[in-house]
This record gives C-alpha cells, structure tokens and sequence, in this order.
C-alpha cells in the first residue's frame, strides 16, 4: 500500500504556532535562568567594588563635609649626596630621596633646572615635592597627606593609582552595566509587575533628563557684598 503525500504544515496552522511559541518561551526561559545566574554571582564578585564606587560617589558630591580638601602639610629639609648630583645619576636620585627621606608614591615629574633638581611624587593619599639644589645637595621637602575619605576618592577618581588600578575601574563599570542588563531580563521574566516596572523607567529616566536639561549648571551664587571705600 502507497503512503500519500505528507501534508506540509501550514505557517498559520494552529500547532505550527503552537511550536514556535514554544521554542520561544524555552529559549526565552534559558535567556532568564543564565542572567539569574549571571547576576547573581558576578554581583557577588563585585559586591564591594560596586559599593566602594557607589559610596566613593557621595562622598566626592561633598569633600568638603569629609576634610577630603585639607592636607596635612609637612615642610622637611635634608642632604642628597654630592656624588650623586656631580653624576648626575637620576635613578640613584629617586631611590636616594626613597631610602634616606622616606618619599613614597610614583615619580610624576623629574626636572633638571640650571641650579637644582625638582621631583614630584604622587599617590592617593599623597603628594610630595622636592627640590634638590645642585651646589650644595640641600634638599627641601614639601610633603601633604590626605585622610582616607580623600584617598577613596582618588581610587574612585582613578587620580595616581596606575594601570592596574584603572582596569579594576574598567571592570567595575563592566559589572555594573551586566547588573543592569541582567536585572532587566529578570524584570521581564515577571509579568505581574511589567506595567510598574515601565512606569518607574519611564520615570526615572525622564527625571534624569529633565534635570540634566534644566538644572545644570544650578543657580549663581550671590555675590559679596560691594566694598565701601572711604
């Protein structure tokens, strides 16, 4: 007996839908599960990145309220060898003015002037600068420390930290975008709470927006008063 022809399905037959439909719903619930995991795992991974660079964020807002702006400042004076200078060995310079005076951080500048030497040094929580004068080896030292709610603020700023520092920045911004993104799946994953979930973007972005076209720059600041001259 000949089988007769198969029937091919039909793009609007209801199974064929019924299929598709399926394949979607599976691929979507695959979708859900991997960012469920994605979420919370690298959000644990980066949990105290993404808090330091959150807090760091407010207190940058209001350095002023966390002493941030006022080093303590530390005038020293010493000798750097003669030997040295005659040389005019640099390296031997900097790690002289590392071992002897006790200068830390990473050498931003080193200038060779006529008469002296100028070398300045940085890190998060510091600031040195020395000049060294070429006749005599008199080294003066201008040294500023900074509390810790400057020196977060400087990691958060990615201000004298090296390379190192600003991929773990690079990093924490990856995270924080792949919190958003998954988080957002796992929203569409709840059907019950889309209309207020839409509602609340809608409403923090136009928030956003408005501010950033409207409020910025703020407002002057009132002026002094005139002085009266008599």
């Amino acid at each position: 007996m000949t089988a007769g022809p198969t029937t091919p399905h039909h793009p609007h037959d209801p199974h064929h839908r019924h299929g598709r439909r399926s394949r979607r719903h599976k691929l979507f619930r695959s979708l859900v599960s991997f960012s469920r995991l994605i979420h919370i795992y690298l959000t644990m991974l980066g949990l105290f990145l993404m808090l330091l660079f959150g807090i760091t964020g407010y207190t940058i807002n209001h350095e002023d309220w966390f002493g941030a702006t006022a080093p303590k400042v530390d005038e020293t004076t010493g000798t750097t060898p003669a030997a040295l200078i005659t040389a005019n060995d640099q390296l031997r310079i900097v790690e002289n003015l590392r071992q002897a005076h006790g200068v830390t951080g990473a050498l931003t500048s080193f200038d060779d002037f006529e008469d002296e030497y100028s070398a300045g040094f940085k890190s998060p929580g510091q600031i040195w600068e020395v000049r060294i004068a070429k006749k005599t080896g008199a080294t003066a030292i201008h040294h500023e420390s900074f509390n810790l709610a400057a020196i977060v603020n400087n990691l958060h700023r990615g201000r004298y930290t090296g390379p190192a520092w600003r991929w773990i920045i690079d990093l924490t911004a990856l995270l924080i975008c792949l919190a958003c993104a998954t988080g957002f799946i796992l929203w569409l994953a709840l059907p019950h709470r889309r209309k207020l979930g839409v509602a609340l973007l809608v409403l923090g972005t136009a928030a956003t927006l408005a501010i950033a076209l409207f409020l910025i720059p703020g407002p002057d600041k009132p002026l002094p008063p005139p002085t009266v001259q008599r």
